[in-house]
């Protein structure tokens, strides 16, 4: 194993997700220690040991500069070298209720996501959805969405991590009290449905199922105040149409607004 680049050496250093618990900052120096999970990826797969420099994340915001003191197959113990504050997180509070999908699709739109800078994800159950939960299998589901959300904002350099919540029936869902703007993406929306000139600081997109939304889905959300928001002539696949909504948010009133 060998040491890992720091900050001036061109390379960015891998990055982790530790749970604030496993930071420790009461100590003299203060010091880090790694999760079964990240033990793992640091020890076989970047084949990393003593004297490596990695970054730290825990969700607060902070990103940490940390090196490798300790490495045994069942702990990995981190002095952390310095903090910063990185301006990552986009302005935008969005957030995506995203109807379950069938095989890895919802994967992919959790991790497309988190790199498009959401904060938080509601997996959504509606008339057409083909996956229905079992009460007994959410709990591992949503630990596994977390799993997801958390190597995907380590990848992106964000510094916080969205928030997953439990599957959501769509009736549900309009029943909220949402702030800011409230989107629908519709195919079968007019063609100038398109996004308002005032500008937001807070948005929430409800996407489909491979189906599409229902017709009484639709009129339903219209009656609790969504607009409908339509990208364009073609029919995108529903694990595209919720990243591609996304992107044109951010560059509407988030990221590069």
């Amino acid at each position: 194993m060998s040491p890992g680049p720091g900050y001036g050496s061109g390379h960015r250093p891998p990055r982790f997700f530790l749970r604030p618990r496993r930071l420790h900052h009461e100590a003299p120096t203060p010091w880090a220690e790694l999760d079964p999970d990240n033990i793992h990826r640091l020890r076989h797969v970047l084949r990393l040991g003593p004297g490596a420099q990695v970054l730290l994340f825990d969700g607060s915001g902070q990103e940490y500069l940390a090196e490798v003191t300790e490495s045994r197959p069942t702990r990995v113990e981190l002095k952390i070298l310095s903090r910063q504050k990185p301006r990552v997180e986009s302005p935008l509070r969005l957030t995506l209720a995203q109807a379950l999908l069938k095989g890895n699709a919802f994967d992919r739109v959790l991790t497309d996501a988190t790199e498009l800078g959401v904060q938080a994800i509601v997996p959504m159950v509606t008339a057409r959805t083909v996956v229905q939960p079992r009460p007994r299998e959410e709990e591992a589901k949503v630990r596994r969405w977390e799993k997801i959300l958390e190597a995907a904002a380590a990848q992106s350099g964000r510094v916080k991590v969205p928030r997953v919540d439990y599957p959501t029936p769509f009736a549900e869902l309009l029943k909220r009290d949402w702030a800011g703007l409230k989107l629908l993406l519709w195919e079968g929306a007019p063609s100038d449905a398109s996004l308002p000139a005032t500008k937001t600081r807070e948005v929430v997109l409800l996407v489909g199922p491979e189906g599409g939304f229902a017709e009484s889905e639709v009129e339903a959300a219209k009656e609790a105040g969504f607009q409908l928001l339509c990208l364009g002539p073609r029919i995108l696949r529903a694990d595209t149409a919720g990243p591609a909504a996304l992107a044109v948010l951010q560059y509407r009133f988030g990221d590069l607004s």
